[in-house]
């Protein structure tokens, strides 16, 4: 005999309320039936520091006493937050393309007002419509041409290149293509950006580490990726990918030429697909110290590793251009199959395009004013003002590193580029006792106390990964002006004196043979 309606609504209440909880809880969505990949990703730069940061500065707006006024957030590579100026030219510009009517009525320079015009032409609809899936066409068409002017004339197409807001979702786009099954993995450095880990989970994928070289400047060796790749395909890992960031994020470290020929040799020969983080090419510091694009290194080598199947990425939000917010940027496509080219695109025209603010930001970046289109004025100011950014963004990476190797149980490696330290940090065995007793890695126990003594918001080695029994923190060197972040520095000098003091024991902690140069 059937069961009655009545009796099947009631079978059926248990297996709803183990998939939506109960009536009492409200939400039938909830973080148990959540996508178990999200919940488990983690993202450091904007984690559980940034999240004990925002209760900090409520409870200061709410009267609460804390030994400083106000948060300095290192934790991220945000240069406008600390005040650095946008390019006047790209912001004239870019006011006239948010309200076109103000191309007869600015003040701005005839160079602004024909830059502008010239895009207003070009852009059917303006910068409020959608455009192409990949990408403006002229836009695309300058990104071609600075690359090949940046590689030496190294053949470039509009056609191998896809715009994205920001690097990041360029960087997304290819992971979710690579990644087609739980035991595909994507090799990535240790230290590493949090973004490849929390795309890598989200994308239930396997992270395949391989090791930087602290005590060798953060270089990369063949024989530490034959062992990483060895040791992933004998857990039955397919290692599809591998990510290199260059410069260095968070490590600030510049490779030469002979380091990307070696992974460049190593990725062809174990059929892996490389894609070469590049938003810091503008951020070489170090004198003698050059930036060499992965692609232009693939090209310059004989046959057969020339035909390396590599993915670029470059951004608006870093070098001097600093325009986070407006989230422009590209990925180029090199010995990519035609067929895999044309699933990208379908990806791409599925969020139907880039924002066009960002578009234009970057044809802005890789197209600035130059003798050709714009007066002699124009292209002065423009070159006098990245001039002065790169000048300050130099010498505050010097401070950075010469005030964290003045402290005691921190040692640093010297920045030579991008924008950001990361020191290794001696604890105490009692630091790394009372961290396990609250459930927190010590460098995380220690950024903590920093920010809770001082309010400047670091993120600990542990969120980036690091080497087993190693402590790291990193820490910005974007502060402005250049007397703040001095000052800045010397509170954390104070702040990191009084931690050791406080929490000493005759043990500290030192990291295994080979591990570190200090």
């Amino acid at each position: 005999m059937g069961k009655s309606s009545t009796e099947q609504r009631m079978n059926r209440a248990p297996r709803l309320a183990r998939a939506f909880g109960t009536a009492a809880e409200k939400h039938y969505l909830q973080l148990s039936n959540l996508n178990q990949n999200l919940v488990k990703a983690e993202y450091a730069v904007r984690g559980a520091i940034v999240t004990r940061a925002a209760q900090i500065e409520q409870e200061i707006q709410e009267g609460k006493q804390y030994p400083f006024d106000s948060l300095t957030e290192c934790n991220i590579g945000n240069p406008q937050y600390f005040g650095q100026k946008p390019i006047s030219f790209s912001r004239q510009v870019l006011s006239i393309m948010m309200n076109p009517e103000s191309l007869a009525t600015s003040g701005y320079s005839k160079d602004v007002k024909n830059r502008a015009k010239s895009y207003i032409d070009r852009i059917t609809g303006g910068i409020g419509a959608y455009s192409e899936s990949v990408g403006l066409s002229f836009v695309r068409e300058n990104i071609a041409r600075f690359i090949q002017q940046r590689d030496g004339g190294i053949t470039a197409s509009k056609d191998l290149i896809i715009q994205s807001d920001g690097a990041s979702k360029g960087i997304q786009a290819v992971l979710s293509a690579l990644i087609t099954r739980p035991e595909d993995g994507i090799m990535i450095p240790i230290p590493q950006y949090p973004l490849y880990t929390a795309l890598i989970t989200y994308m239930n994928g396997r992270e395949v580490p391989y090791y930087l070289d602290e005590a060798k400047g953060w270089s990369v060796s063949a024989a530490e990726l034959e062992a990483s790749v060895k040791k992933a395909r004998e857990n039955g890992t397919n290692v599809r990918g591998m990510v290199i960031i260059n410069p260095g994020n968070p490590t600030g470290q510049v490779l030469d030429e002979a380091s990307i020929q070696t992974i460049v040799k190593f990725a062809y020969e174990n059929k892996i697909v490389l894609l070469a983080d590049e938003v810091y090419q503008e951020n070489i510091y170090k004198a003698g110290k050059k930036f060499h694009s992965f692609k232009k290194v693939v090209s310059s080598l004989p046959a057969p590793y020339n035909k390396t199947e590599l993915f670029s990425f470059h951004s608006t939000s870093k070098g001097f251009i600093g325009e986070c917010g407006f989230r422009g940027g590209y990925l180029e496509m090199h010995n990519i199959c035609p067929e895999v080219r044309a699933q990208m695109t379908k990806l791409q025209s599925i969020f139907l395009c880039p924002n066009l603010t960002g578009q234009l930001t970057t044809e802005l970046m890789v197209n600035p004013p130059n003798p050709e289109t714009e007066s002699a004025e124009a292209v002065q100011q423009y070159q006098a003002e990245k001039g002065a950014l790169l000048s300050s963004l130099k010498k505050r990476a010097e401070i950075v590193t010469t005030e964290l190797n003045s402290m005691l149980n921190i040692r640093c490696n010297e920045v030579e580029g991008a924008m950001y330290a990361f020191p290794s940090l001696f604890l105490s065995d009692r630091v790394v006792q009372e961290a396990k007793a609250k459930g927190v890695q010590p460098d995380m126990f220690y950024c903590l106390k920093a920010l809770e003594k001082t309010g400047i918001v670091i993120v600990p080695g542990s969120g980036f990964r690091q080497r087993p029994g190693t402590f790291h923190f990193r820490i910005t060197t974007l502060i402005l002006p250049e007397e703040k972040m001095f000052r800045k520095l010397q509170e954390f000098k104070a702040f990191n004196a009084w931690f050791h003091k406080e929490y000493s024991s005759p043990e500290v902690v030192q990291p295994p043979a080979g591990a570190s140069a200090f």
